[in-house]
Order: structure tokens, then C-alpha cells, then sequence
């Protein structure tokens, strides 16, 4: 087809990415007359709103506190980051930032956590929106503000931070070059620089380097199907390839797994792939419907509303299961933990997950069975309601991206000690398929649904203040 048939949306990964450059959009400062610009006061917001949240912050505390005292047996920043890499871990750019850190006032990473956030909002922005006076900029904020943020405090505000905030971050504002190419808008040699030094960074951790490989692989795709210069998404395929292969080799990594294993989880080399699949995805669902959770829960809401707007039944009735999936498992927990007082107890070195009985064995083959139904039903429903092919595409690559890197975590023994942090890239695909839902069936001014804003604020607005009260919770607690 000659691209003179072809609407915006049609070249769009959403909607917006591929209208060319105008006085409007969010790489250029001029604005037009009678409309705000959205994009600066959601950044305003989310400065104050970030900043507000890290000061409440309590610093060097668990690894933190650990690291501040190895730190004290080297003479040299380069000695440590050396030893480490030699005995535990191939994050040498992270850990040399930490290193660095460690020896300040908190204060110093406070400042510097909020830019970092302000970063990957600002991104996110340039990626979903493109325009300074689109009003879903709010929604981008809303979002973003939603992510358990109390994630980030698990094993020391710093060095968790550092290990996957940060690389996010950067992986989102080298996206960005990405998608401004795809768009053709223009990029300056000096942009370029601070991408492909963003892309090194987020490479040079484990998650964020598959992160960095498939979005970019996807991209180059998508510049070679359309004839475009390819050099800067080949680029970033082959760096996220190079820290992938970068961190299998390091034999720091190969060291942590021996250690980790005798420390969390002894039987874990007896285990077979199967077990290790089996354990890790039933670990990832409890994590998101054993108490509820209001991104999963909003992902699940607008897979329904998409589903229902689709003119084919069985979509309509596929829609409702990831929601009924999310209700059902959740009422369950509530009833069992709660009214009747059986709460699960997690023991990282015998998970209770394990089929060591038939009630055990039972709960776990129905989550299981509850994950592979919600996975099916979900893509089934991406796959019918975007009508461009690339917005589908992009929809369920970036989920299936998110889950692999969490799953993938069944070759560590830490597939239960990491937690919840290691969910980062699964809970920014959730939110970033929910704004590309939202954005199509709730906010678009051709299918105005004032019902279904009003849902989608009320449980984002929610979402927002779970977070702080978990997070500012968690500090008190600290504190105490």
C-alpha cells in the first residue's frame, strides 16, 4: 500500500507516533495560544508529588547499610567494583553509582531518585503522547504514580533503586529516541550521545538488558518493513545483546548463584525447568491477586471495556475473564487470609507454594491453571480490538517482554528472595498497555464514555493513595 493511503494511524505504534513534528509537540517549546500546556504542569506535578514521596524516605537501611560498610575495606572505588564483579555481580556501572552514593548525605539520592523519576515520566510522555498540549499527559503522570513505589525500599532505597528505577529509566528515555525516529521528527548528534550512553547503562543490568533487546529489535522491524535508517535500533539491539551476554559471563553472577543457593534456596539444583516454570509463574500470580492489586486490577478492568466495544461476541465474553480471574482469586484470599485466618506463610528456603500435600498441590494447579486462562484470555483480546497491526503488536510484545524477564528469574535461586522489585518491567507493561487502552476506549473524544472515565480515575486515584499510604507506612515503620 503507497503511503499516501495510509492515515495516522496506520503508521501509528499509537496513536500519535508517527504525526509529524509541529509547534505542538513535546521536543519543541513553542506552544499555541488558548490551550495549556499540559505537559509542564504534569511535570510540575510530578516533580512535587516525587519529591514530597523520597523525603519521607529513611536512609541506608538493610543492603544499604551493608554496602556502607564493605565500602570502608577498599581504598579504591575501582578495587570494589572490581572485587564485586569478580565474586557477585556484573552490574559494574549501577554499583559504581552506588559505591559512590553510599558515602553522601541521603539527601544527595534523593534528589537524584526524583530526576530519575522526572526522567522516565518525561519519556514516557514523549513515547505515548508527543504533544505538550495533550491532556492524557495527566494520565501518563497517573500512571506512573501508581507503581508501587515501597518496590524500590525492599533491599536498601539506594541499591534496589540503582539496580532497576534507574536502568528503567534510562531504557525509556533511549525508547524515546526510538520512537522520535519513527516519527520523523529530527535528533540532534548530541541527543544521540545521551541515548546510546543510556542505552550502556540500562544494558548493563540482567532484566533491563532483554528489556533493551526486544523493544529495539521490535523497533529495527518495524524502520526495516518501512525503509527507514535502521542504524540507531540495530544499535540498541546489539548493546542489549552485548550486556545479556556481558552478564551471563561475568563470574560474579556464576559465584551469587552458588552462594544464593545455599542460602535461599538449597533444593534448587534439583529441581527440573518444568518445577522451576511451575514455582516462579504461580509465585507471580499470587503476588497479584493474593492481596489486591489496583494495576493488575485496572488492566483487567480495561481489557473488559476494549473487549466490550469489539463487534465480535466471543470477544465480549473473553474480556470479562482476566477481571473475573482478578475478583475470584482475590475474594478467595480475602475469605481464607482474613475472615478465616489460614494465611499463606512464605519461607524463602520452603516456599509454601511447594506441592508437598494435596491442599498445596490443589491451590497451586488452580492458580497455575488461573495464570495460562488469563494469559489466553488477554491476548486473545489484544489481538482483536487495536485494528493496526503494530499497536497490537507493541501491546503484546511489551507483555510478554515484561513476564519472560520476570520469569526468566527461574534460573536464579532468587526466584522468591528477589520479590516484588524484580516485577518492575511487568508492572510498566501493565501500565503502559493500560494507557494504549485507555487512551483508544475510555478517553477517545470519537467514543466518549463519561462512565468509564469516571472507573478509570477512581481506581487510579486509589491506586495512587495505596501507594503512599504502603510506602509512607513502610518509612514510619523503619523509622519506629
Amino acid at each position: 500500500m503507497g503511503q499516501g493511503c495510509r492515515t495516522p494511524h496506520d503508521y501509528a505504534i499509537i496513536p500519535k507516533i508517527m504525526e509529524k513534528k509541529t509547534d505542538n509537540q513535546i521536543t519543541n517549546n513553542n506552544t499555541r495560544a488558548g490551550r495549556p500546556d499540559s505537559y509542564m504542569i504534569m511535570m510540575i506535578i510530578s516533580g512535587i508529588f516525587f519529591l514530597a514521596l523520597h523525603l519521607t524516605f529513611v536512609g541506608f537501611t538493610n543492603d544499604d547499610a551493608y554496602f556502607k560498610v564493605i565500602r570502608e575495606d577498599f581504598d579504591s572505588l575501582f578495587s570494589i567494583v572490581l572485587d564485586r564483579y569478580l565474586t557477585d555481580s556484573s552490574r559494574v556501572l549501577s554499583e559504581a553509582i552506588l559505591f559512590t552514593l553510599i558515602r553522601m548525605p541521603f539527601i544527595v539520592w534523593q534528589l537524584l531518585d526524583t530526576l530519575i523519576c522526572l526522567l522516565a515520566i518525561h519519556s514516557a510522555a514523549v513515547i505515548l503522547t508527543g504533544d505538550r498540549k495533550d491532556k492524557k499527559n495527566y494520565l501518563v503522570f497517573l500512571l506512573f504514580a501508581c507503581y508501587p513505589y515501597m518496590h524500590m525500599g525492599s533491599a536498601g532505597w539506594i541499591c534496589t533503586s540503582l539496580n532497576y528505577i534507574w536502568p528503567m529509566a534510562a531504557f525509556l528515555y533511549a525508547l524515546s529516541g526510538a520512537v522520535r525516529r519513527y516519527r520523523g521528527e529530527k535528533v540532534s548528534g548530541n541527543q544521540y550521545r545521551l541515548y546510546v550512553l543510556a542505552l550502556i547503562f540500562a544494558a548493563n543490568c540482567e532484566q533491563s538488558a532483554v528489556v533493551v533487546m526486544a523493544a529495539f529489535a521490535t523497533a529495527a522491524v518495524f524502520a526495516i518493513i518501512d525503509k527507514k535508517s535502521k542504524w540507531y535500533e540495530i544499535t540498541g539491539t546489539a548493546i542489549g545483546l552485548f550486556g545479556l551476554v556481558f552478564a551471563m559471563t561475568a563470574p560474579g553472577n556464576g559465584a551469587r548463584t552458588e552462594m544464593e543457593a545455599a542460602n535461599w534456596m538449597p533444593e534448587f539444583f534439583d529441581l527440573t525447568l518444568i518445577d522451576k516454570a511451575r514455582l516462579c509463574g504461580v509465585f507471580v500470580f499470587e503476588h497479584y491477586v493474593m492481596i489486591p492489586d489496583v494495576i493488575f486490577f485496572l488492566f483487567s478492568v480495561l481489557i473488559l471495556f476494549a473487549g466490550l466495544d469489539n463487534k465480535k461476541r466471543s470477544v465480549k465474553i473473553v474480556s470479562a475473564i482476566p477481571v473475573l480471574i482478578d475478583v475470584v482469586f482475590t475474594s478467595v484470599y480475602f475469605v481464607k487470609d482474613f475472615i478465616i485466618g489460614h494465611k499463606t506463610k512464605y519461607d524463602f528456603t520452603t516456599p509454601a507454594i511447594y506441592m508437598n500435600d494435596a491442599h498445596t498441590a490443589f491451590v497451586q494447579l488452580s492458580e497455575a491453571a488461573g495464570l495460562i486462562i488469563y494469559i489466553a484470555a488477554t491476548l486473545y483480546v489484544l489481538w482483536n480490538v487495536f485494528e493496526n497491526v503494530r499497536v497490537r503488536n507493541v501491546s503484546i510484545v511489551a507483555l510478554g517482554t515484561g513476564f519472560a524477564v520476570r520469569m526468566a528469574l527461574m534460573l536464579s535461586p532468587t526466584m522468591f528472595a528477589s520479590w516484588h522489585r524484580v516485577l518492575i518491567y511487568l508492572y510498566f507493561a501493565f501500565l503502559g498497555d493500560s494507557y494504549l487502552l485507555a487512551e483508544r476506549f475510555v478517553f477517545a473524544e470519537e467514543k466518549e464514555k463519561p462512565m468509564r472515565r469516571k472507573v478509570i480515575c477512581a481506581v487510579l486515584i486509589a491506586g495512587i493513595l495505596v501507594n503512599l499510604v504502603l510506602t509512607v507506612g513502610l518509612q514510619i515503620r523503619k523509622a519506629g
